[in-house]
């Protein structure tokens, strides 16, 4: 699990630039929109930023609010490795949120899991 400073996340106000930098930075293909407590408010993944084109927007203007996908895939901590792996694959994501309630603890991602030998 990815935990602290490699939690890809951005506050509500930032650009959708600075969202994609983050994306970028952490390289797990999404970003966890959270307040200062980490609080989660939504998710932005590589999936949306392909649906934000398709929109014919001028992405510049754009801050994640605007964008992002309120709530998200989240498990609770102490989940088995291979429920996660599951859900991850029936839900046909990669990224999943780790949380306490809407508190964010961490990111899992399937690259991981598969690397630890999961399945």
């Amino acid at each position: 699990m990815h935990t602290g400073d490699e939690i890809p996340h951005v506050k509500k106000t930032a650009s959708l630039r600075d969202a994609l930098l983050e994306v970028t930075r952490k390289n797990l293909g999404m970003t966890v929109i959270c307040d200062d407590n980490m609080m989660i408010e939504g998710i932005f993944t590589d999936g949306d930023l392909r649906r934000v084109f398709d929109m014919g927007v001028d992405v510049r203007q754009l801050s994640i609010a605007d964008v992002m996908t309120p709530g998200g895939i989240r498990v609770r901590p102490g989940i088995l490795a291979v429920e996660a792996l599951n859900l991850m694959q029936s839900r046909h994501i990669t990224s999943v949120m780790v949380a306490d309630g809407d508190h964010l603890l961490g990111v899992l991602h399937m690259h991981d899991l598969l690397r630890a030998g999961v399945v």
